[in-house]
């Protein structure tokens, strides 16, 4: 029996002879930020035929496919902003559908359901939840989307809508009319 107490000993010992100490290692990784972007894509507005009445040509949320990233690391917060031109046929003499008039406005709605979360934290929040006028540039632009602090931290996809007021004294003119969209993206909500 002393001989099994004594191999087992020795296996004993043999098994603590070959755990060593365990000692603790450290994992580092360096993060910089990014930056805060916006990637808006061309409005299409659909074909109108002038009939003699006001018309409206419009731009379904699912065609307007946007993003806005902010990749800062900051939890600023930021805002999205919108001023556009007027819509011109770019002809000789040049026909002009003045967004800023009564019956020729051009207009956004981003409903809160047409902001999803590609990547990140709580998303942003539309602050034209209904059509909305966009103001004419030079003027101060609208807000149209905003991530109070700590929030919009990542990528979003936006889907808004737009409307043009088309009157039924517009010229025919080139054909097509085009303005420039303005869309920047601003640090704060």
């Amino acid at each position: 029996m002393n001989k099994n107490i004594l191999k087992l000993l020795i296996a004993f010992l043999l098994v603590l002879g070959t755990v060593r100490a365990a000692s603790a290692e450290t994992g580092t990784v360096t993060i910089t930020g990014g930056t805060l972007t916006t990637t808006p894509a061309n409005v299409n507005l659909g074909a109108v035929t002038l009939n003699g009445l006001n018309q409206i040509a419009t731009s379904a949320a699912a065609s307007n496919n946007w993003s806005a990233k902010d990749a800062r690391g900051t939890g600023a917060g930021w805002n999205l902003t919108i001023v556009a031109t007027d819509f011109t046929d770019g002809g000789t003499p040049l026909r002009t559908i003045n967004i800023s008039a009564a019956n020729q406005e051009f207009k956004i709605q981003l409903l809160d359901a047409n902001i999803a979360i590609t990547a990140g934290n709580t998303k942003p929040t539309s602050a034209v939840t209904v059509l909305t006028v966009i103001p004419e540039s030079p003027a101060a632009a609208l807000k149209f989307v905003s991530a109070a602090l700590n929030t919009g931290m990542g990528t979003y996809a936006l889907n808004p809508n737009f409307e043009l007021e088309i009157p039924a004294e517009t010229y025919v003119g080139t054909g097509t009319y085009t303005a420039t969209i303005t869309i920047s993206a601003v640090t704060g909500p």
